[in-house]
């Protein structure tokens, strides 16, 4: 029953009260009129038909007991739906500021995705990783199918530890990836058996960074292939220049480091985890607290079905 009927329900048995009640003062009136005698026995018939056990009285107590019931129950349901109104609003504009403070973050949000090529070594990546856990940083290894086959309890470990793991050819040789594309499928493959036999035929993996990077217009057809075969290729907009100069200080990667990444709200950083790295493992918690510094959170690149990040820049 909605409230319109409810109310004429009430407004009906309101008037009905009213009826009766008027017919009673009508007895009285006519009782005043009559003889004394006739007065006497007209009010105790009065008495008597308001008394407490007559049938209308009853009646009339009834009919304002149930009216009174629903009124309360009325005023109840009115209160129960403002209430929930009020709560429903009340959701609605906090789920709304969660929204907008949530958007906010987003787009003030700086990201760092810190990359490592040319691994995994016996010597520096056991180091890299233990950096890594002691900030509680996730990374991206673009593995070398070759070399991970020769350290499988290093590439075991990196996978354990939560970081994403990439292909990163299986041989690193220059003039056999680039000689075709068919070699460089074959690398892939190669580098897949090597995965599958570490680490599972459950592992996989659809992230690609090209040896030397994929800048050149030459590596395009590459790029196609990769693409079709269901493969994404991450190249990097900054660096530590580990690679750029033979046995570089930690100063030198450092400063590398912060001139490659001014004026960018999400980058992609290249690395190196070969060997000869050492001032890559020395220079990596200086790198870190400075990014912390300037409101980076760090990130692995997805290994499958990933978002699109900076990519090719």
């Amino acid at each position: 029953m909605n409230k319109k009927k409810k109310s004429q329900d009430i407004n009906k048995k309101y008037i009905v009260v009213f009826i009766i009640i008027s017919l009673l003062v009508c007895a009285l009136i006519k009782c005043f009129n009559k003889s004394s005698s006739a007065v006497a026995s007209d009010v105790a018939k009065t008495l008597d038909l308001i008394g407490e056990q007559n049938i209308v009285n009853k009646a009339i107590k009834e009919e304002i007991r149930i009216i009174e019931e629903e009124k309360i129950k009325a005023e109840d349901e009115a209160r129960r739906i403002a209430e929930e109104k009020r709560i429903a609003e009340e959701k609605a504009k906090a789920e709304e500021e969660s929204k907008k403070l949530e958007e906010e973050l987003k787009k003030n949000l700086k990201i760092a995705y810190l990359t490592f090529d040319d691994g995994p070594s016996k010597k520096i990546t056991p180091s890299i990783l233990d950096i890594l856990d002691n900030y509680d940083i996730k990374a991206t290894f673009f593995v070398v199918g070759k070399k991970a086959s020769i350290n499988p309890d290093i590439l075991r470990r990196i996978h354990a530890e939560g970081h994403s793991i990439g292909h990163h050819s299986y041989s690193h040789k220059y003039s056999y990836i680039y000689n075709s594309v068919d070699n460089f499928m074959n690398e892939i493959k190669a580098t897949e058996e090597v995965f599958a036999d570490v680490l599972g035929d459950d592992f996989k993996t659809n992230l690609i960074r090209f040896p030397g990077g994929s800048f050149e217009k030459y590596k395009e057809k590459f790029i196609e292939a990769i693409t079709v075969a269901g493969y994404k290729n991450y190249d990097w907009q900054a660096l530590n220049g580990d690679a750029e100069v033979k046995n570089p200080t930690k100063e030198r990667l450092v400063s590398r480091l912060k001139a490659t990444i001014k004026g960018r709200k999400e980058v992609i950083i290249l690395m190196h985890d070969s060997d000869a790295k050492d001032a890559t493992v020395e220079a990596l918690p200086e790198i870190i607290e400075y990014l912390i510094e300037k409101g980076y959170v760090f990130k692995p690149l997805e290994q499958e079905n990933s978002e699109d990040v900076t990519n090719n820049e």
